[in-house]
């Protein structure tokens, strides 16, 4: 898992029946005193994090392993 600062937001037309309903955020890996440092990625939001906070994000399988509570990459 990373630290990362919510930056934005991204919207799809279309999505795979598993994301319907979900939030997706643009976010960047952050520094531990919260400066962005690096390119934004999307990220799958399920806890509702907004603009400006820092969150953690997992990729690959832990990123699919997560549940309901945590921000998924």
């Amino acid at each position: 898992m990373r630290i990362a600062k919510v930056i934005g937001s991204a919207v799809a037309t279309i999505k795979s029946d598993s994301l319907q309903g979900s939030t997706l955020l643009i976010v960047s890996e952050a520094l531990p005193d919260g400066t962005p440092s690096g390119s934004g990625i999307v990220a799958v939001d399920t806890i509702g994090a907004g603009e400006g906070e820092l969150v953690l994000i997992s990729q690959g399988s832990a990123g699919r392993q997560t549940g309901s509570s945590r921000l998924r990459v």
